[in-house]
C-alpha cells in the first residue's frame, strides 16, 4: 500500500474520533447524573431502613422494659406479702407456729406469671452484646413464673387443708386456737409437712429473686441508653432493703 492510501485510511479513521468521542461524552453526560440519583436513592433508602430497624429495636426493648415493671411489681408484692406473714414467727410467743400457719393465701393472684419475652425481645439485647445481661432477663421471668405458681400451687393446698383440718374452737380477735391430741396431729402431717416445705421454699427463693430483680433493674438503663445512644431510654428503678421492710405491715395470722 501507498504512503498516500495509508494517509487516507488514517484520515478516515480519524474522522471517526470525534463521533467515538461524541458518543462517548454522550454517555458519561447522562450516566454520571443517573448514578448520582441512583446513589442518593440508595443512600436514602438504606437511611430509612436505618432508622425503621432502630425504631423498631427501640419499641422491643420498650416491651421488654413493661414486662420488666410487671414481673418486678409482682415480685415485690409477693415477697412482702410473704415475709410479713413469717415474720409473725419471730414474735416469741408465736415462735411454736408453723410455716403454713402464718403464710395465709393472697385473693386475686394474677396470670403475671406467665410473662416471657421474646426472641425478638432479646435479639435487640444480643445485637447489643449484652449476653449475660439477657440471660439475666430470661432467669428473672423463670424465677418470677416459678415463684408465683409455686405461690398459687400452695394456696390450693392450704385451702384443702382447712376443709379437713381442725377447726379454731375459741377466738381472740383475729386468732383462733384448737386442741389436738397427738394422734390428731400426726394425722395431719401429710397435708402440714408439704405445706411447710413449700412455705419456707418460697420465703428463701424470694430473697434471690429480688436479688436478680434489683441487679436487672439497675441495669436496664444504662445498657439502652448506650446502645441507642440517647440520654435516656428507660430507667427502671427497684426499691433498698430498707424501703422494703418499710412496705411490710404486720399481720394477725390463724393459730
Amino acid at each position: 500500500m501507498s504512503i498516500s492510501a495509508k494517509c487516507g485510511q488514517l484520515a478516515e479513521y480519524w474522522d471517526l474520533v470525534p463521533a467515538i468521542l461524541g458518543g462517548v461524552i454522550g454517555a458519561l453526560a447522562g450516566g454520571i447524573p443517573a448514578w448520582l440519583l441512583a446513589k442518593r436513592q440508595s443512600d436514602e433508602t438504606l437511611s430509612r431502613d436505618a432508622t425503621q430497624r432502630i425504631d423498631d429495636q427501640k419499641a422491643r426493648a420498650f416491651s421488654t422494659a413493661v414486662k420488666l415493671i410487671y414481673i418486678i411489681n409482682s415480685t415485690i408484692g409477693l415477697r412482702i406479702h410473704v415475709k410479713s406473714c413469717m415474720a409473725v414467727r419471730e414474735d416469741p410467743s408465736r415462735a411454736h407456729m408453723d410455716p403454713w400457719q402464718v403464710l395465709i393465701p393472697m385473693i386475686g393472684e394474677t396470670d403475671e406469671g406467665a410473662i416471657r419475652f421474646t426472641a425478638d425481645e432479646m435479639a435487640v439485647f444480643a445485637a447489643a452484646g449484652e449476653f449475660d445481661f439477657m440471660q439475666d432477663m430470661m432467669l428473672l421471668a423463670v424465677r418470677h413464673a416459678s415463684s408465683s405458681a409455686a405461690f398459687q400451687e400452695y394456696c390450693m393446698m392450704r385451702s384443702e387443708f382447712l376443709r379437713v383440718g381442725p377447726k379454731p374452737v375459741a377466738f381472740d380477735g383475729q386468732i383462733g386456737s384448737t386442741t389436738l391430741t397427738p394422734e390428731e396431729a400426726v394425722s395431719f402431717l401429710p397435708y402440714t409437712i408439704p405445706l411447710n416445705n413449700v412455705a419456707l421454699g418460697l420465703d428463701a427463693r424470694l430473697d434471690e429473686d429480688v436479688r436478680l430483680s434489683r441487679s436487672v433493674a439497675a441495669k436496664f438503663g444504662p445498657v439502652t441508653k448506650k446502645y441507642f445512644k440517647v440520654e435516656q431510654f428507660a430507667s427502671l428503678t427497684f426499691p433498698t432493703d430498707e424501703e422494703l421492710s418499710a412496705m411490710m405491715k404486720p399481720l394477725n395470722p390463724t393459730e
